[in-house]
């Protein structure tokens, strides 16, 4: 397969419990053999020094920030991100796979929530927007068939419950509908038949 003029910059969003790690991972380790680049496999909130501090703030159960703390938060963690990683990975024709992004703040935020849609997307947009990724891919799976991957819940935010995850992925389908571009994929189907659909939404930019 030749390679791509230009690094990507690749997404991988859904509920907790879709498989976003493993996927991930399998595509970071595809994409590097397929192109000879090497490529950073992000997750946020983390990677940085800040961003992995807010993670602890975010998901330990030692405080809790309403909804729209956790928004500024997530958007702080993921400008640090964006600024310190991405883009010069970037201007070295280096990939980026990363695990979860606007999508998460909009599903986990603004929907299930109760914030604004329009102002929690146009905050991420303005504040930690640039660089935007080559794709998004939504892995989709129910909160019921997500929570029995799971197991018990392991942060603050799982503690919410199903009722919780279900408004979750109402969300991540409303951030597709809203945003042109993100690619759904069905993730309750074959690890190997999901990171095929996977590899064939960004292997396209590769030809």
């Amino acid at each position: 397969m030749s390679t791509s003029s230009r690094p990507l910059f690749v997404v991988l969003d859904g509920i907790d419990g879709c498989g976003k790690s493993t996927q991930a991972a399998r595509l970071a380790a595809r994409l590097g053999h397929e192109t000879g680049r090497r490529v950073h496999h992000l997750r946020e909130p983390g990677s940085t020094r800040l961003g992995e501090a807010l993670r602890g703030v975010l998901l330990g159960r030692e405080y809790a920030p309403t909804a729209s703390v956790e928004t500024l938060l997530f958007a702080a963690a993921r400008a640090q991100m964006l600024a310190e990683l991405v883009q010069p990975a970037l201007g070295r024709g280096e990939h980026v796979v990363c695990e979860r992004f606007h999508p998460s703040t909009f599903a986990y935020q603004a929907v299930a929530g109760g914030l604004p849609e329009a102002d929690v997307l146009a905050l991420l947009q303005r504040w930690a927007g640039d660089p935007r990724p080559t794709h998004v891919v939504l892995l989709e799976l129910s909160a019921e068939a997500a929570a029995a991957r799971r197991g018990g819940a392991t942060d603050r935010i799982e503690d919410r419950g199903l009722a919780f995850q279900r408004e979750v992925a109402r969300g991540y389908a409303r951030y597709a509908d809203l945003v042109p571009g993100v690619a759904r994929i069905d993730a309750a189907r074959d690890t190997d038949v999901v990171a095929e659909d996977v590899w064939w939404e960004v292997a396209r930019a590769l030809r």
